[in-house]
């Protein structure tokens, strides 16, 4: 029997952890995982669905890095999936550390391609320098603001250069709504986009540097996250995503944009698995490829799926009992 390979994911309260669970759980049993999931909350609903579930600390915890040092080593983790955004700057700047500590394979990037993800100032200045279009863009401490606005008309928006899930975004009508943040680097001003035609796509490459998948989804948002989507099948459109994933250089990347007229316009990356990552197992599945590729040391193929399909989420209820709680937080507390 082959051995069991241990998959530590972390996040599960969110849609990108959950995502990746799914995704893990709809492998054929053959490829005999170990499942291990980990949240900051014990409310964190999928910590009920897995056996192996721990509470973890926060990740500005000075002492977070030696703790997963020690999980790792303690579970023999032989894979960990980082799904929080506010982690991922930390982890992938100790991503070697951890790897030769422990053994463990991390999906995620170097620091420096994390960086450009995380910030989306960062984003519109490697689209520009490498020639891709992009919205027009400025930091609102730029000395050049006032240009920039007798340049571009209302409405704009502005957003905060770190985020996600929609948050901290504002549609301005006028100079004097923009007053509270100039001066402020935390803040990006952008050219609108029609919305209407907002996509976000996935693209992964492989070992050996060849895509090995990719998607796209129009969709519609709920709280920020994807509610309702329908796969675009669009051959010119991939050739563009892949220009990028390539210049990116990423094992994986994450392209929010705005298609229209033949032109893609990026606005955002994201250096992790998309939230979509469990509805999109059916083009390809990630985790699995990943597992394949940097584990068993497989030779993967391309994904060769053109199929059109919509997908729509919905509301699940997981119960617990207090037994269950107490069960999670003495199992946890055996891991600090």
């Amino acid at each position: 029997m082959k051995r069991k390979i241990k998959v530590l994911v972390d996040g599960v309260g969110g849609d990108v952890g959950q995502g990746i669970l799914k995704s893990l759980l709809d492998i054929d049993t053959s490829l005999n995982l170990e499942l291990y999931a980990s949240c900051i909350s014990d409310s964190s609903s999928w910590l009920y669905k897995i056996k192996n579930a721990y509470i973890f600390p926060y990740i500005n915890d000075e002492k977070f890095i030696n703790f997963l040092i020690e999980f790792l080593n303690k579970h023999h983790i032989d894979v960990y999936f980082p799904t929080v955004d506010s982690s991922l700057i930390k982890i992938s700047k100790y991503r070697e550390y951890i790897q030769e500590k422990t053994g463990t394979k991390i999906f995620i990037d170097t620091l420096s391609k994390i960086e450009i993800c995380n910030d989306k100032y960062l984003t519109t200045c490697f689209l520009r320098k490498h020639h891709f279009d992009v919205p027009s863009s400025i930091s609102m401490d730029s000395k050049e603001l006032e240009i920039f606005l007798s340049s571009n008309t209302f409405p704009l928006i502005l957003k905060t250069k770190s985020g996600n899930g929609a948050k901290n975004i504002f549609k301005i009508e006028s100079k004097k709504s923009l007053e509270p943040f100039i001066g402020n680097s935390e803040w990006i001003l952008q050219e609108y986009l029609n919305i209407e035609n907002e996509i976000t796509s996935g693209i992964y490459r492989g070992k050996d540097g060849e895509i090995k998948g990719i998607y796209t989804l129009k969709r519609t948002l709920k709280c920020g996250s994807t509610y309702h989507a329908q796969r675009i099948i669009d051959e010119c459109l991939e050739e563009k995503l892949v220009k990028i994933a390539e210049k990116m250089d990423m094992m994986y990347l994450n392209i929010q944009a705005v298609y229209e007229n033949g032109k893609l316009f990026p606005f955002e990356f994201n250096g992790r698995l998309s939230g979509t990552t469990g509805a999109m197992r059916r083009v390809f599945n990630v985790p699995e490829m990943y597992i394949r590729e940097y584990i068993l040391n497989e030779k993967i193929t391309a994904s060769e799926d053109k199929e059109l399909f919509f997908f729509t989420r919905y509301n699940e209820e997981i119960i617990y009992t207090q037994k269950d709680r107490a069960i999670l937080k003495s199992r946890s507390k055996q891991d600090v």
